[in-house]
């Protein structure tokens, strides 16, 4: 989301590559690219830097019109001259971080649009998941290419190795496996009944308990569990270029070429995750699934085994559904390397189905096992009796020497520090008489595994009677030796899943079984999801202003159909447009060319409730003295229109005064004298409404009226000496 406030984990060191153009594995023109969002400064949400990190040369992205915020100035990890974690150079800090994020953004009008144009965010569009795998509890293998087996050998194992190429560099990584302890020994019979050589008895099931991986021009980095009664305080140790580091303050720390994060919400550092930055390969370590040792009141220490899970980026060809058809032409074509090891033992045999689980003839099968053993198990380690091949027959392309007790020339300085020994010594030690005769490793095979849980669950459930003195001690020794402690229980609550099976027999654990049988299920459901191809409409490019949340939080919200939802703080509104739907939009005229986009719409904001409230009450009192302005406006525009009417009215319309008129009749009319009162003439008159009578229109005089014309005409018969009484308006009544 552009925008975002919190950040907990920089991501600049890591790049992300794809292995061409789109699924080509066309990698010879390929670039590395930032795998976080590009924004280079990270703020609180009070606005203060939280840390970016250093990079004192200026490099623009090819795929950018425009440079996306580099340089990079702080470090997270301290580098010279400024070697204090998160110390920034001020000078440079305050020009390139504070000012563009104050000007375009905090104290912006409109909103910091230029702040995230500058310095945008991945939609992550055509991005590639990676080829992941893991390999948990008593060897049970999910491999990068869809392989699903049980595998148990105690011994190193090349757990992957990746050749260097022109592009792309040498990959090694290493696990030790060794025999699970029966946990059914008691330690308080040590002195009295049993020697000291017999405290650590081993099983028939083997476990992680060390890795050791390397890249080219990397420290070569350890991770081992800790051995037995030293659990308590670490669960894990890490080895870096032979030296022991330690994670209690600083989690996230980097050395050469190797990026170390230690998630310790859990005491005893059980979780880490480990990151070759060139090779872009990520490994994540768990010691007994990370389980919280202090709430389990009937265990002291934890368990003292790793489950791995490993991701390879797309970069080296390798397809995480398992098809391998042309894989060999890919190879010539675009020289990708050949990746093999324990997590893809098969790379030139066709992977299982998708969809298919795992069967009890997955369990050391010997269609496999022996295979596996001659390819990639490391010479020298484990049984002498495992091995049978000799090297440069079959592993001619593999590595032979053990990361475990062998040390690069710059490190073997170090080797006289007594953590050297956690690394090279196994953390199960067992007596030599436990390697040979009847107490040798003897594989159990899906069969052998449902012969025992029969066999001990009819020796529960069915006790036998009346047996001879020596079938009863045989069958309480094989009872003793072989079963669990409560076989019917195990096929309970198991089932089917054979993770869970295996592990519940052979380590006598019902924790661990559960652990494992949740973790298989939970892998399975995470790896389908992660190799989908989704229809993205990518980030949202709205703006992120205070007291906004996406809700719910960790809803999916980017893909087709999904509908993003944005609210605020209970102490604020919600404003705006703040739903948006995810939908494809295709051109007609062209159908096959289409786009996943947001809907459109304005950008959401938050406003406070108490200025609300005050907004509500101001239009209330608004509104009120409006709606009298308006009364008062209608009746003024009544009165003036009835004025109006009045005053046509006395101008053009007919007015008739009855003041002289008596109650009887009319008056008669007269026409007044010169002599009479004009006070007492009639006012009746009747004038036009509109346009003047030609009778009332003056005569008009000719040019050749003179006075003597006027002076001829005679007076009127009504006035003495008048000499006419054709003078115009002379006997009307007004």
């Amino acid at each position: 989301m552009i925008g975002s406030k919190n950040c907990y984990m920089s991501a600049q060191n890591i790049y992300g590559s794809y292995a061409g153009d789109g699924n080509t594995f066309n990698n010879m023109d390929t670039q590395r690219f930032m795998t976080h969002y590009g924004q280079v400064c990270c703020y609180d949400e009070e606005g203060f830097l939280m840390q970016t990190p250093y990079q004192p040369v200026i490099k623009t992205q090819k795929e950018y019109f425009y440079n996306p915020g580099y340089p990079l100035r702080a470090y997270e990890f301290g580098t010279a001259p400024y070697m204090g974690q998160f110390e920034v150079p001020g000078l440079s800090v305050f020009h390139h971080d504070y000012m563009p994020y104050f000007y375009c953004c905090k104290f912006a009008d409109f909103r910091c649009q230029l702040f995230y144009w500058r310095r945008p965010s991945s939609a992550c569009q055509e991005y590639q998941p990676p080829a992941t795998g893991q390999a948990s509890g008593a060897g049970t293998f999910y491999t990068i290419d869809n392989d699903k087996f049980i595998f148990n050998e105690p011994g190193v194992f090349n757990f992957l190795y990746i050749p260097q190429t022109i592009r792309t560099p040498e990959v090694r990584i290493q696990i030790r496996m060794e025999r699970y302890p029966n946990r059914k020994v008691d330690f308080g019979l040590l002195g009295r009944y049993i020697p000291q050589s017999d405290l650590v008895q081993p099983t028939n099931a083997t476990v992680i308990t060390g890795i050791a991986l390397e890249a080219t021009g990397t420290d070569r980095v350890h991770v081992v569990t800790r051995k037995d009664t030293r659990r308590f305080r670490y669960r894990t140790d890490i080895l870096v270029g032979n030296i022991l580091r330690y994670f209690d303050t600083i989690r996230l720390q980097r050395f050469r070429g190797v990026l170390i994060y230690v998630n310790n919400v859990i005491r005893g550092q059980p979780e880490i995750y480990v990151v070759l930055e060139e090779a872009q390969i990520g490994v994540k370590i768990r010691e007994s699934y990370a389980l919280d040792i202090d709430r389990l009141s009937m265990y002291q220490e934890s368990m003292g085994m790793l489950d791995i899970q490993l991701s390879v980026p797309p970069q080296y060809g390798v397809r995480p559904d398992g098809d391998k058809t042309r894989e060999q032409q890919y190879r010539l074509l675009y020289n990708l390397p050949r990746v093999s090891g324990l997590m893809r033992p098969f790379p030139e045999q066709t992977s299982g189905a998708l969809n298919l689980g795992l069967t009890l003839n997955d369990v050391n099968s010997a269609s496999y096992r022996q295979q596996i053993i001659n390819n990639y198990q490391v010479l020298g380690s484990g049984e002498s009796t495992a091995q049978i091949n000799t090297a440069g027959v079959l592993n001619q392309d593999m590595p032979s020497d053990n990361m475990f007790t062998t040390s690069t020339e710059e490190d073997k300085q170090f080797d006289v520090f007594p953590e050297a020994n956690s690394r090279a010594n196994p953390v199960f030690k067992t007596a030599p008489i436990y390697e040979t005769g009847p107490f040798r490793f003897v594989p159990q095979t899906g069969a052998d595994i449902l012969q025992i849980l029969n066999t001990c669950r009819d020796l529960q459930n069915n006790q036998p009677t009346n047996l001879q003195p020596y079938q009863a001690i045989t069958s309480l020794q094989y009872g003793i030796q072989h079963c669990p402690d409560d076989p019917a229980q195990i096929l309970n609550d198991c089932g089917d899943n054979i993770p869970c099976l295996f592990d519940y027999t052979l380590m006598n654990s019902k924790i661990l079984a559960q652990e494992e049988e949740d973790e298989w299920n939970t892998f399975l459901v995470e790896r389908t999801d992660a190799i989908r191809q989704y229809n993205s409409c990518g980030a949202i490019n709205i703006e992120y202003p205070e007291y906004m949340m996406k809700t719910p939080a960790l809803a999916s919200g980017y893909l087709q159909g999904d509908v993003a939802r944005f609210d605020c703080y209970q102490s604020h509104w919600i404003k705006g447009d703040h739903e948006y739907k995810c939908g494809i939009v295709v051109d007609y005229n062209r159908p096959n060319s289409y786009r996943y986009e947001w809907n459109k719409g304005e950008q959401p904001w938050c406003r406070s409730r108490v200025k609300e409230n005050y907004f509500k009450w101001i239009a209330i009192v608004f509104g009120f003295v409006g709606c009298l302005i308006a009364i008062v406006l209608v009746f003024v525009l009544f009165w003036c229109i009835k004025q109006r009417r009045l005053q046509e009215q006395r101008q053009y319309g007919t007015y008739q005064n009855k003041g002289f008129t008596g109650d009887m009749g009319t008056a008669s009319r007269r026409a007044p004298s010169v002599r009479d009162d004009l006070s007492e003439a009639p006012r009746t008159v009747a004038m036009p409404a509109r346009g003047t009578p030609a009778t009332l229109e003056p005569q008009r005089l000719s040019p050749a009226s003179s006075a003597t014309d006027l002076r001829s005409r005679g007076a009127p018969p009504s006035i003495p000496g008048g000499g006419g009484g054709n003078l115009l308006g002379l006997n009307t009544s007004v």
